[in-house]
Order: C-alpha cells, then sequence, then structure tokens
C-alpha cells in the first residue's frame, strides 16, 4: 500500500482495531480519610481542641501495547510490543490545635476569642518500569517475558505548611458585628529567608432589621431581614507550585554504564507566597419571613507577586524537564513577576416556593461575574507564551489582558475562486496559501504575487479571555411525601476555546479527518467551509499555523446532576431499629447545551498542575470529555 503522492506507507498509520482489540490502560486506586479529635472544656467558656486527620491515596496504572500493530509495533526485530507499571501514593496527614474562649457581658456584648496552630504534611511517591521487546504475543501484562526493561514515572516529592492563627468576633446587640482575623504561614517550597509570609483580614457588619425603627415600620414588615457586610483582608497562595520550587537540583543518570550527575532545573530562591488584597462589599436580606433569601456582594482580588513562568535568554542553558520527562519548561524560570486584578458581582437566590405538608419546592440560583485583568510584569511590554503539551502555542499573557488569552492569525475562510486559506495581515493585506506552490513559501496575494508568510508574533490578534466572564447555577428540589428529586443546572460562558482538536482533525498529512471535511472546497462547490484539500497540508486548516477558524465561544449550560430517592416511612424504621432509610438514582452530567464544536467545552489540556493550568487555559487538544455516570444507591442510618 502507497501514500497519495506514490511514497511507501508510513510505518506509523496502522489499523485502530487492532489497538482496541489488544492494547488497554487501566488504573486502580484506593483512598483511606480518617479523623480523631479531642475536646477539653477547662472552664466555662473556654475550650481546647486537638484533631488529627489522614488522607491517603494509592492508585497502580497498568497499560499494554501489543507487537502485531499499532503504538507496540517496531520494525525492528525482537523489539515490539511494551508493557508499563507505575505505582502513585499521595499522603497527606493535618494535625490543628485551637484554644477558643466564647463570653457575654451584660445581656448585648458577645466575643468569641479562638487561637491556634495548624500542621500540614505531605509526601508524593511514584515509580515503575517500562518493558519492551515481547517474547511471545500471547504476554499481555508486565510479568510477561520482556527483553528489556527499563524504569520509568519515578517522582518523589514532599512539602510542609505551619501555621499560626488567631481570629476575634464581637457582636453588639446581634446587629452589630466585628470580626478581625491574623496569621502566619511558613511553606516549605519557598527559600530560608521567604518562607513565612503574615496576612490578615477584617470585616464589619450591620443587620439593621435588628433596629426599633425598622422593626415598627410597617412598610418595612415585609423585609424580614436585611445586612450590610464589608471586608477586606491579605490572603497567601501556595498552589501549582513544585515543591522544590526555589532550589537548584540535580539528577542521577547514567552515560554508558557509568553514574553521573546532571543538572535539572534552575530554581529561584527569591520565590515567595503569591498575596491576594481582597476586598468585599455585600447586602443580605429575607423577604416575607425569610421565604425568599438572598445577597448581592461585589468583590476586588488583586494578587501581587504572580507566580509564572518567566522566559529566560537561551544563552543562559537554563534547563527544565518537567514531571514526564519533556523539556517545555527549559529556559523558563518561576517568579514573582507582577499582579493581576479579578472583580465582579455576585448574586444567590433561595426560594421556599411551596411549603406544604405532603410537598415542597425550593428552587435556588446563583451568578458570578468576573473580569481578569494583568496589571504588570517582570518588564514593560512583556509577552509571556504558554505553549500546549508541546505543541501549538495558542496563550500569552500581557499587561492590560486577560491572563492567557488566545492570540492567532485572522483567517477569511475559504477563496471560492481556487480553494485557498486567506489570511488577513496586520496591515490589512489579505494572503492566500498553497500548499502546492512551486516558488517561494506558498504564500501569495489575492493577484497571486509571492508574499511572506504570515506569523502569529507579527499578525496575531486577541480574542479574549479563556476565563469565564460569567458563571453560575439553578438547584431544584421537590419533596412529594417519600418521595425526593433534584435537579441542578450548571451555566458558563464569555470565554473563548481554541479547539487543537478540530486543527488536528483537519490536517492533511495521512490523518484522520472528520466528517465535516466533506464541506470542502471543489469546482462544483465554491462556498465551502473548508479549503481544498491537498496531501501533505498541515498550515491551511490551523496545524502548523494557529488560526481564528478554529476559536470558538465556550458558552454552554449543562444538566449537571439530576437525582431521585424514596425514603422508607419512619413508623416502619422504628421497628427495625433503623433511625433512616433512603434508595436513590442518580445521573451525573446529564445533557449539554452548547454551540462549541468539540467534545467539551468544560476541559481543557493544560489542566493539570503547574502553571501551564494558570496561563494555558481555553485550549482543547484532544482532551476527554467528562463521563455521563448513573448511580444506584441506598443509605441506612442507624
Amino acid at each position: 500500500m502507497a501514500n497519495p503522492n506514490g511514497s511507501p506507507l508510513y510505518p506509523g498509520y496502522y489499523n485502530p482495531l487492532v489497538e482496541l482489540e489488544n492494547n488497554y490502560f487501566q488504573s486502580d486506586g484506593n483512598e483511606v480519610q480518617g479523623s480523631v479529635y479531642a475536646n477539653w472544656e477547662v472552664l466555662k467558656g473556654l475550650n481546647l481542641r486537638t484533631s488529627f486527620g489522614i488522607n491517603n491515596i494509592s492508585f497502580e496504572d497498568k497499560a499494554f501495547y501489543t507487537s502485531i500493530s499499532g503504538d507496540g509495533y517496531s520494525a525492528v526485530a525482537g523489539a515490539g510490543g511494551q508493557a508499563l507499571n507505575y505505582f502513585r501514593t499521595n499522603k497527606r496527614w493535618n494535625w490543628q490545635n485551637t484554644a477558643q474562649y466564647d463570653r457575654s457581658f451584660g445581656e448585648k456584648h458577645n466575643f468569641s476569642l479562638l487561637v491556634g496552630n495548624e500542621q500540614q504534611r505531605t509526601t508524593i511517591d511514584r515509580w515503575g518500569a517500562s518493558r519492551t521487546g515481547v517474547a511471545d504475543i500471547f504476554f499481555d501484562t508486565f510479568q510477561g517475558n520482556f527483553t528489556n526493561v527499563a524504569v520509568a514515572g519515578n517522582y518523589q516529592g514532599e512539602n510542609y505548611l505551619l501555621s499560626y492563627f488567631g481570629r476575634l468576633n464581637y457582636d453588639f446587640a446581634k446587629k452589630y458585628l466585628v470580626t478581625v482575623n491574623v496569621r502566619r504561614d511558613g511553606y516549605s517550597a519557598w527559600a530560608k529567608n521567604n518562607k513565612w509570609g503574615n496576612f490578615y483580614g477584617a470585616s464589619l457588619g450591620y443587620i439593621l432589621s435588628e433596629e426599633g425603627f425598622w422593626k415598627n415600620t410597617s412598610f418595612l414588615a415585609p423585609i424580614s431581614f436585611f445586612k450590610l457586610t464589608g471586608s477586606m483582608g491579605n490572603v497567601g497562595n501556595n498552589q501549582g507550585i513544585d515543591d522544590f520550587a526555589s532550589q537548584q537540583l540535580y539528577a542521577s543518570g547514567l552515560y554508558g554504564s557509568a553514574a553521573t550527575i546532571y543538572y535539572t532545573k534552575a530554581g529561584n530562591p527569591a520565590l515567595t507566597w503569591e498575596k491576594s488584597q481582597k476586598t468585599d462589599v455585600a447586602l443580605a436580606f429575607g423577604l416575607l419571613d425569610n421565604r425568599i433569601e438572598g445577597d448581592v456582594s461585589y468583590y476586588k482580588n488583586l494578587v501581587d507577586g504572580l507566580i509564572l513562568e518567566v522566559p529566560q535568554a537561551p544563552s543562559k542553558g537554563i534547563p527544565g524537564p518537567d514531571a514526564v520527562g519533556t523539556y517545555d519548561n527549559a529556559n523558563r524560570i518561576l517568579s514573582n513577576v507582577g499582579s493581576m486584578q479579578n472583580t465582579g458581582i455576585e448574586v444567590n437566590l433561595r426560594v421556599n416556593a411551596i411549603q406544604k405538608t405532603n410537598f415542597s419546592w425550593t428552587v435556588s440560583g446563583n451568578l458570578t461575574t468576573l473580569k481578569n485583568r494583568v496589571l504588570s510584569l517582570a518588564f514593560e511590554g512583556q509577552s509571556i507564551a504558554t505553549a500546549t503539551s508541546g505543541l501549538e502555542t495558542v496563550n500569552f499573557t500581557e499587561a492590560g489582558r486577560s491572563i492567557g488569552e488566545i492570540k492567532v492569525v485572522e483567517s477569511l475562510g475559504v477563496n471560492p475562486a481556487n480553494g485557498q486559506r486567506m489570511i488577513r495581515k496586520k496591515d490589512g493585506t489579505i494572503v492566500q496559501y498553497n500548499h502546492q506552490g512551486t516558488t517561494g513559501t506558498g504564500w501569495t496575494t489575492l493577484d497571486g504575487k509571492n508574499t511572506t508568510a504570515p506569523t502569529q508574533q507579527v499578525d496575531g490578534i486577541f480574542f479574549g479571555p479563556t476565563l469565564p466572564t460569567w458563571y453560575g447555577g439553578f438547584d431544584n428540589n421537590f419533596r412529594y411525601r417519600g418521595f425526593d428529586l433534584g435537579i441542578f443546572v450548571q451555566f458558563s460562558g464569555g470565554n473563548y476555546i481554541y479547539n487543537g482538536t478540530k486543527s488536528g482533525l483537519h490536517d492533511q498529512r495521512f490523518w484522520n479527518n472528520d466528517v465535516d471535511i466533506k464541506d470542502r472546497w471543489t469546482e462544483t462547490n465554491t462556498n465551502a467551509e473548508w479549503p481544498r484539500v491537498v496531501y501533505g497540508d498541515n498550515v491551511s486548516n490551523g496545524s502548523a499555523l494557529v488560526m481564528s477558524s478554529n476559536v470558538e465561544k465556550g458558552d454552554f449550560a449543562r444538566l449537571r446532576n439530576v437525582s431521585l430517592g424514596y425514603s422508607l416511612n419512619s413508623s416502619l424504621l422504628t421497628r427495625a431499629s433503623i433511625s433512616s432509610a433512603r434508595v436513590y438514582v442518580q445521573v451525573q452530567n446529564a445533557a449539554l447545551l452548547t454551540r462549541y464544536k468539540g467534545i467539551d467545552p468544560e476541559i481543557s489540556t493544560n489542566s493539570g498542575t503547574g502553571q501551564s493550568s494558570n496561563s494555558g487555559a481555553g485550549v482543547d487538544r484532544n482532551s476527554v470529555g467528562q463521563a455521563r455516570t448513573f448511580t444506584v444507591g441506598f443509605n441506612i442510618g442507624f
């Protein structure tokens, strides 16, 4: 068999049926959670409490790739077939000690003072091996006979968090409220002189509905509760940071058969906490004896010391293999480089619509808006690019824009005269691409003159945020006698997604194509969505040149959860010494309404830990969609 251009068939393309029938990936896990506590009331109002909890998770991952064909095939005799076995353990313990003193003076002054200490230790161990060169095609597990064995997936991590905190609550006559809190946190990932951060917060509240004038005013009677609050504070963030981010690291390896050590990571001893200055102003209310409850708030979160990977000059020779052994982080160093601000409004509403003896209906909803802006980076005019798993670079972070916005060249569709992709350059020039062009770069102007190729850096335009600018949900709960029904709808939007999967499914280098490629340009279909197909062309549809034809809106509404249950009659349960019993069925991710053409608008290729998830959101490159899960269960209490 030959390729369309007459060359031999590439050895990397196989019948997928062989892989589906023989290859597998399995992951088995178990989790242990538990906690104990002790509380001692030393004297009236003074309680000493200690609590200790653990959360241990273990996974075993097993994979096999047959030597017959596909990913495990090798043209070298005796080298085909692969089996992998990995084991991962994540262990965490948390120990918290507090002393709380509650005291009231007179009838109106109420104090609550809490001081405490918390310690948390997390360890991560991962190890495994890869075996290749299966001795017999009937071996399909790691325990079979293979020619070669090599270590794989090894990782070791550890971090420690130590905190001291205090909180003071005071209220006067249950209508004037004051809260002050302070804390000091130390984290092991930071260097010696930067481990500790001091954080604080304060809030004020005023319940107007407790005032006499409010209770005695007839037209205010329907408003059963009305409260004003305001708060501000400073908190620290250490999430998504490598356990040894501040340190320079070395690793051991082999040079032939000789053991050696090599430089693997340039740390940053100046790295420290991201600090967020939070401000909130809120109004809470209750109507008709709190049959309707809700709150509206405005929030502002200014993040200072934003932690991002800052590109370095290649001449520095900065290494940077990540956990899976690739060098995506080379020539980049984590730094507290700038600031970012989030502002928005949050609205919550709960309505007890119907409250009868045998039937009730409660509906609640929430809506949040988000405006994200990067205010400053390491230097003026800096643009931080984030690659997509070693593939295209779509996300760019610049001051004045939302973090990780999508930047692409502007596509004007297909030229009906010849079926070529048309692109608008930054200067307004419209160019077209001919993969079969015999001279130049294949790019010409519309009148056929050779021209330079458009580039993302020079000709790219920003499309907008990858973070949703609004999101929320609606929750409906019905109860009729012993039956209960819950329906939860989630929605989100205002963001953009780069559908990299679509670009790959229209690559003409002997890939499998999406069915919509049928709407391609031909002499009889000149008003087509896709350019004429040309073998080997990975430019026209976005694989080699990221373009706006693959950018889509990420708005969606999802039927997140539907549950139906029945609680057994209490009189029957009493006879059996059972306090409660409920049988239920539930479906998660039941339905999705969206105009996004990918598999799921709520996924991201860069969704793992690390900075790529912060600055590389909104990219779908062969991501796996969320599963629809059906559950049948029975709850019983004694």
